[in-house]
């Protein structure tokens, strides 16, 4: 569903809710990271059902100020987030490697980015030291198709937060156009979205709190970004979330020397097409025109 041409206002999700990233048929197994212990000693979530298994994600971690909120690293140093919702002083994240919870600080220092000549909701931010190789914290790169309607189908892992543990759900890109959170009309931002549909087993939306967020596609065996959380709106009497569209913002990043990766590569787009058909065996849902 193309809504490029229309423009919508948010509700945004800096709040957080008594309600965690909903989930129809929610099951603690498959969709908790962490079967226990969050945020001060988290025990993985080792079941084979699990939306995540297979896939590192030790590289998003949140802010043990604000256990609701978890940002994703791009690199050793840099990570995402929602402007509207910008991280504390700390970050803290599970090192596999070391069975732990390891801290690190956040630098003052932070890029925005403009969009339709505005302020748009993306950010980037950076700690206060590269992350140590000993600790095993992963980074992940940013999915950059050629086109924009080359997103839509594409299976998603959404991730927020839940009432013990933050949760992976899933979902179908299917909606990307610009909208509008200063509520004065003029669109300030464009995100990929993902409507939510209460019969649908397995789907999930955005709730309160999950603002910074970010969502995954699964490429090749591992984990690429697509987008922070930035809010949910109602299109057609049907509930969307809406993401940031990394993808737009490649070259502002490059250009104030951000480190980040992109994928894929030329030679491995047949790789993504492999790895999104594996997750669309998981759940089915067909794209909407």
């Amino acid at each position: 569903m193309s809504l490029q041409r229309i423009i919508f206002t948010l509700l945004l999700l800096s709040a957080p809710a008594a309600r965690a990233l909903t989930i129809v048929g929610y099951d603690a197994a498959t969709n908790d990271r962490f079967s226990s212990g969050y945020p001060d000693s988290p025990v993985v979530n080792g079941s084979a059902s699990f939306l995540g298994a297979g896939y590192d994600l030790s590289g998003v971690g949140w802010n043990p100020a604000n256990v609701t909120q978890s940002f994703a690293m791009i690199s050793d140093q840099y990570f995402v987030y929602s402007g509207h919702y910008g991280p504390g002083s700390t970050m803290d994240f599970y090192s596999p490697a070391l069975g732990t919870v390891v801290s690190y600080g956040v630098s003052a220092t932070s890029y925005h980015f403009t969009y339709n000549g505005q302020t748009s909701d993306f950010s980037v931010g950076m700690l206060t030291s590269a992350i140590d190789p000993a600790d095993g914290i992963a980074s992940y790169p940013v999915l950059d198709l050629p086109t924009i309607q080359d997103y839509l189908g594409l299976p998603v892992l959404l991730y927020g937060h839940g009432g013990g543990s933050p949760r992976l759900g899933a979902n179908v890109v299917d909606a990307y156009g610009a909208y509008d959170l200063s509520g004065d009309t003029i669109a300030d931002n464009y995100g990929i979205g993902y409507s939510y549909h209460s019969n649908q087993q397995g789907d999930s939306m955005f709730e309160g709190g999950d603002s910074s967020s970010p969502t995954f596609v699964p490429w090749h065996g591992s984990l690429a970004l697509l987008g922070t959380h930035s809010g949910t709106t109602t299109i057609g009497g049907v509930p969307y979330s809406i993401d940031t569209f990394m993808p737009l913002y490649l070259d502002d990043m490059t250009a104030d020397g951000i480190d980040f990766s992109a994928v894929p590569e030329p030679s491995r787009a047949l790789l993504l097409l492999l790895g999104a058909c594996t997750l669309l065996r998981r759940r089915h849902r067909a794209p909407k025109e």
